[in-house]
């Protein structure tokens, strides 16, 4: 019996530097994730040139699991609905502090006696300064909508061209039940990828929780046909795909997945982020602007802020639910009474439906609501979720939750 030596084995704690990388690159299979495909439309045009180029230079190495391209479709019109709304917050944000600077002007001038004329001359300044702002800012120029015909998406059009024979065949019914039952296995043992979307479990995608689990299944299928290394480009930062060091810093792949792959294929398995892929652009020959890695930063760095809930936009939320005849605005009302959570067993009770039954979806009213709420004008865009399945453990949530910042707003005589 042959011996084998430090890495026989292990291979898996390999820490890959630049080299292996630009040979994966030049060599490999180059996959790009879903969420790639999406932030295109958040890039400027010079920076999605920049990407869809490297991208075709990889010519018949470059893949898309069918999973990609189904999400993509899915999520396309909610993240173009997105666009053109940073201006839109600046300029309300710029209002309401123009308004409550007004009104502390007013009360103290009330309070301290001073006469009218200096009053409307600090409040004629708030004005000028606040008007000088706004101007400054303007309008974002919109692109596209959700009423573009995809003929006329210039984005559609290179993308169409760009994965042209690239993207996976769709799963048999089959395979994409067995991907489901072995995704959801993997999230109730936490094993990656996909476990950190358990949360997902009882939604209403068609996948629930195991679309991650899905697209690393269609690449371990390719990679295996194609025999090669795997670069995985993707803009998910989670720690189901990624092995941290000290301080978050993100050293590769997680070991389990380098394993997983190097099992089924013999080969190497990379994770770039996009704006490595741009960095590393020269190893497949393609010349890339400085202003992409930036631009690239900005959209990774640009987290939406989180906007407080308010008791008129809680309200707002609870009379559409009560307009509609849907239960989950009583399950909101308990949870707060509860202190923010409230059981699963109790959900049902409220629900009026047999134990034996999902509850997948539950959420989804209340999600369509706000989402229809916000686009009109009637409550504001980048509210945390009214409503969450919660999962301790398993794959069925073990209780419903209301953010805590609802529950402070409702004092107890306000809770009806």
């Amino acid at each position: 019996m042959s011996k084998g030596g430090l890495y026989t084995g292990f291979d898996h704690f390999r820490v890959h530097g630049s080299a292996d990388i630009r040979d994966g690159l030049q060599n490999g299979m180059v996959v790009l994730d879903t969420n790639v495909l999406l932030n295109l439309y958040r890039y400027n045009d010079k920076t999605v040139d920049d990407l869809l180029n490297v991208a075709s230079a990889a010519d018949n190495r470059l893949f898309v699991p069918h999973q990609v391209v189904r999400e993509f479709w899915r999520n396309r019109q909610s993240v173009i609905a997105s666009l053109g709304t940073a201006s839109k917050d600046a300029l309300g944000a710029l209002a309401k502090n123009a308004t409550s600077t007004k009104d502390a002007i007013t009360r103290w001038a009330k309070s301290v006696a001073i006469p009218d004329e200096i009053r409307d001359s600090m409040t004629l300044g708030v004005d000028d300064y606040y008007g000088g702002l706004r101007s400054r800012i303007g309008d974002e120029p919109v692109r596209i909508s959700t009423h573009t015909p995809t003929a006329r998406d210039s984005l559609l059009s290179k993308l169409e061209a760009l994965l042209e024979g690239a993207v996976g065949e769709a799963p048999s019914a089959e395979e994409w039940a067995a991907a489901i039952a072995e995704g959801e296995r993997r999230v109730e043992n936490s094993l990656p990828p996909g476990y950190m979307d358990a949360d997902k479990l009882e939604s209403d995608l068609p996948e629930g929780a195991s679309g991650d689990y899905i697209v690393w299944r269609q690449i371990l299928a390719e990679g295996k046909i194609r025999n090669v290394d795997c670069v995985l480009v993707t803009a998910d930062t989670k720690e189901d795909w990624w092995n941290r060091g000290e301080r978050g810093a993100a050293i590769g792949p997680r070991r389990e997945l380098i394993e997983e792959y190097f099992a089924t294929t013999g080969h190497r398995f990379f994770l770039l982020e996009p704006v490595d892929l741009v960095k590393y652009s020269n190893a497949l020959g393609v010349g890339t602007s400085p202003e992409s890695v930036h631009d690239i930063e900005r959209v990774r760095d640009d987290r939406p802020a989180s906007e407080p809930w308010t008791l008129e936009a809680v309200r707002t939320v609870l009379r559409e639910l009560d307009a509609q005849g849907q239960t989950q605005a009583s399950v909101i009302r308990e949870a707060i009474e509860l202190g923010g959570r409230i059981s699963r067993a109790r959900v049902y009770e409220l629900d009026g439906r047999d134990e034996g039954q999902m509850l997948r979806g539950f959420t989804r009213p209340v999600k369509r609501i706000t989402a229809d709420l916000q686009a009109a004008e009637r409550i504001p865009f980048g509210l945390a979720p009214l409503l969450d399945a919660v999962y301790e453990t398993g794959v069925k949530s073990s209780h419903f939750a209301v953010p805590e910042e609802v529950v402070q707003l409702f004092s107890p005589t306000e809770r009806s």
